[in-house]
């Protein structure tokens, strides 16, 4: 199934097709026979030859150049926003190009692995390293692997528009009028804003879930493509408020901006960052230990203090030195994530729905 969406960006319309559900990678004899042989051993692997191919949206070159420093792996990296990332998969589904996809999606990559994108039971030998939360999220098969939480949306707004005292404090209080036009990323674009949504429809239930957008809509919701342009919006007033990703938030309040940011008690919408390797790979083993490298402690920590806004995340990497997080991220931050599940089996319907309102 096609989900087209719409993007509004300064009046201008354009038309974005996506193509995950119901398009499989490709397959053949000698793929049907690597799928029913015995699951590669970890401590059996060896680096295979060639350039590992990865598709990633956060840290890019940062974690890259250090992997290869490291290990002598070569890698051929495409840097893109985690929906380019989706659409490429997508485009690529008869004759996948990547071996490793990194991203901001739990939801998606859940979408992907049930279409059987991924290799299942990969050969990665650090899983122990994982915390309980992230063991707990990992799928039956392992095919993705999650290695970070962050919040995918805070409460932002501009403190030339509202003071302290005036600006909104819950997810219900951005349907008051006196709040819009709010700001987000389109959850259609953009990978970080689907597990903004798809918590919302998960924590109030579809019918709730629709009222609750149709009303900042009509009051005035305005969608860009990326979470960037959001926050630049709202620095310069072209919004009042905005759901925005912490790391935009932190980097443009870092920089002086007029932006103030509110975790609510209610939590914020959270969003994992999580690694597979594809099926059709001919490298499973240079790909695993790019993840293995990843969930390495002191790996981890070089990310996060190299990483810039990348690295502004809850690893979930035990043993990681958290001190380069900025000062005004809470210690303890109340993330909560959509069901890995809901946010696959609804995403669709989801978008569609989304992108139909913006019509209306």
């Amino acid at each position: 199934m096609n989900n087209a969406g719409k993007v509004f960006v300064g009046g201008l319309a354009i038309t974005v097709t996506l193509s995950l559900a119901g398009c499989g990678p490709a397959s053949n004899d000698a793929e049907q026979e690597a799928a029913s042989a015995p699951a590669l051993d970890a401590e059996e692997c060896s680096t295979e030859e060639g350039s590992l191919r990865v598709y990633m949206s956060p840290w890019g070159p940062t974690l890259t150049d250090e992997f290869t420093a490291d290990t002598g792996i070569e890698t051929d990296i495409a840097d893109l926003g985690g929906g380019e990332v989706l659409a490429r998969i997508s485009a690529e589904a008869n004759n996948p190009q990547w071996d490793v996809v990194l991203l901001d999606g739990h939801g998606s990559l859940e979408s992907l692995r049930q279409q059987g994108y991924f290799l299942e039971n990969p050969p990665v030998g650090n899983l122990n390293n994982l915390e309980e939360e992230a063991q707990d999220l990992l799928p039956e098969d392992g095919a993705w692997i999650p290695i970070s939480e962050h919040a995918a949306g805070v409460i932002a707004y501009n403190t030339e528009e509202f003071e302290e005292s005036d600006a909104p404090e819950t997810w219900e209080d951005l349907t008051k009028p006196e709040y819009a036009p709010v700001g987000i990323a389109d959850p259609a674009v953009a990978a970080p804003a689907y597990p903004i949504v798809s918590w919302i429809f998960q924590e109030l239930g579809t019918e709730e879930a629709e009222e609750y957008f149709s009303t900042i809509n009509q009051n005035g919701l305005n969608l860009y493509d990326k979470n960037g342009p959001v926050a630049t919006a709202l620095a310069t007033g072209g919004v009042k408020t905005a759901i925005l990703q912490e790391q935009h938030a932190y980097e443009f309040m870092e920089s002086g901006e007029p932006i103030e940011i509110v975790w609510s008690d209610e939590g914020s919408p959270g969003v994992v960052r999580a690694a597979a390797i594809s099926a059709n790979t001919p490298r499973p083993c240079a790909a695993a230990a790019l993840i293995d490298w990843m969930l390495d402690s002191d790996n981890m920590t070089y990310l996060m203090e190299e990483g810039e806004d990348d690295g502004i995340i809850t690893p979930y990497v035990k043993g990681v030195d958290q001190s380069s997080l900025p000062d005004a991220r809470p210690e303890d931050p109340n993330i909560q994530s959509t069901d890995a599940e809901f946010a696959a089996e609804n995403e669709a319907e989801i978008k569609d729905w989304f992108a139909n309102m913006q019509l209306q």
